[in-house]
């Protein structure tokens, strides 16, 4: 046993009050081993970089653009609940749902209209039925354009739902913590003087 101790290195250090606070604080001490023959120097800065990094950066795992579009393909929605976007979600089924009630509705009205209009367009003509003829045909028309439009909506919430979907998961480990300056990278300043 005596023998091992004689083995075993002795190892301690003097440390100057500066690094035993550092060490009391929880921070690296001002002069920390890289290697065994060198040295590294770390300064204020790296010292609040060592204190703030782990807690100012979080890194999240990355999503796929591809299973955020297909899922929202699949069903609209899907892909914002993929992408931990829940808040999305009501809007994206709140505009869809309604946007094809109306269409829905409107297309209901103009088969209603349209097949109005055929049955007094085949009747033989009377004095009152021309004013019925164009009062029909009109509501026709309307409700047409009308279902077209709210069916055009439609495709486009459809369409908004995939991109951003596949956006989402795209900047889903995008940093956006309050101090987003580069540490550890070289930095350039400029002084100019002015007379």
């Amino acid at each position: 046993m005596t023998l091992l101790m004689l083995l075993m290195p002795i190892t301690g250090s003097a440390q100057s009050p500066e690094q035993q606070a550092a060490r009391e604080a929880g921070l690296p001490a001002p002069y920390a081993p890289a290697r065994r023959d060198t040295l590294m120097r770390w300064n204020e800065d790296s010292l609040i970089t060592a204190r703030t990094a782990s807690a100012d950066t979080v890194m999240r795992p990355k999503k796929s653009g591809t299973i955020a579009m297909l899922a929202s393909m699949v069903l609209p929605g899907a892909g914002q609940v993929y992408n931990e976007a829940y808040w999305k979600v009501p809007i994206v089924w709140g505009f869809g749902g309604y946007f094809y009630s109306v269409y829905h509705n409107q297309d209901k009205e103009y088969k209603h209209y349209r097949d109005a209009y055929a049955a007094t367009v085949d009747s033989t003509t009377q004095d009152g039925q021309y004013d019925l003829k164009i009062f029909l045909k009109g509501r026709r028309e309307h409700f047409f354009n009308q279902r077209n439009e709210f069916g055009w909506y439609l495709a486009i919430t459809y369409i908004i739902t995939i991109v951003d979907a596949y956006v989402d998961a795209s900047l889903f480990n995008f940093e956006v913590s309050p101090d987003l300056q580069p540490h550890g990278e070289w930095k350039a300043t400029m002084r100019v003087r002015l007379r």
